[in-house]
């Protein structure tokens, strides 16, 4: 079976700039799949959205959806039949924490807060319009990107709003956001894993949002706060060191 991840990369000493790229390379890690990364268009990708994958010539998007299809179909797949029931339930809590509650925090913090948005994100978007760009359209992204990010911004910053987290105060944000971040320190052990010695495809999805707020260079009170949070440091260490070390400098972009 031949995989071939794609995501938005560039991130520094990050495999990717969005936590969910970060979740399924590392669930492909933890899984021992071997896959090959490349740069994809998003709007080209099914549900116009990355992580996207080519899996024996079909493209899928979503990284649960994804992880789902090889659970089912290829013979390495880490498929969760370690955890008991009680485990099971904790387990897609403490996703729904992530993937639903933090993740609008992350993206009210790179979309919504002019700083991070100009200093951070901003660069970020025009370096990944470029690598996705042909030869012929790269000399046009620095003449584009003016008139489209604004747009595109425009358009997360209503999504955060319609999802309900855009309507707060930025204190506001802050403090929810901090909130969740103590509830799953509290919740993160000193084990190897989430539930033991041995990785859950939750630990994927723990550690890639654990990884952005560590590592990105975005600024705020919840960054500052999960990286004062010394058992989420050493989580996160765990998991780089074991499945990680050494592999953003040696990665190379298709």
């Amino acid at each position: 079976m031949i995989v071939y991840k794609y995501g938005y990369g560039g991130a520094e000493a990050s495999p990717d700039i969005s936590p969910f790229v970060v979740k399924l390379e590392t669930w492909l890690r933890l899984s021992g799949i071997a896959y090959e990364t490349r740069t994809g268009l998003a709007a080209g990708m099914p549900k116009g959205k990355l992580p996207a994958a080519l899996i024996d010539g079909r493209m899928m998007a979503d990284s649960s959806l994804i992880i789902e299809h090889l659970q089912a179909h290829h013979a390495s797949a880490l498929r969760d039949e370690h955890l008991n029931a009680k485990q099971r339930a904790q387990a897609l809590a403490l996703k729904s924490l992530f993937e639903t509650h933090l993740y609008f925090i992350a993206l009210y913090m790179r979309w919504c807060v002019d700083r991070n948005f100009t200093q951070y994100y901003r660069p970020k978007l025009i370096d990944y319009a470029k690598r996705c760009s042909s030869a012929w359209q790269r000399p046009l992204v620095p003449v584009l990107a003016p008139l489209l990010l604004p747009l595109v911004r425009r358009q997360l910053v209503q999504q955060a709003r319609q999802q309900g987290i855009g309507r707060h105060s930025y204190e506001e944000v802050v403090a929810i956001g901090i909130a969740g971040w103590a509830a799953a320190a509290e919740l993160i052990g000193d084990e190897p894993y989430l539930f033991g010695d041995r990785p859950s495809t939750l630990d994927a999805t723990v550690f890639a949002f654990v990884h952005a707020e560590l590592v990105h260079p975005v600024q705020s009170a919840v960054h500052d706060f999960v990286r004062s949070q010394a058992g989420l440091v050493a989580y996160h260490e765990r998991i780089w060191q074991r499945h990680w070390q050494g592999a953003c400098a040696a990665a190379a972009e298709h």
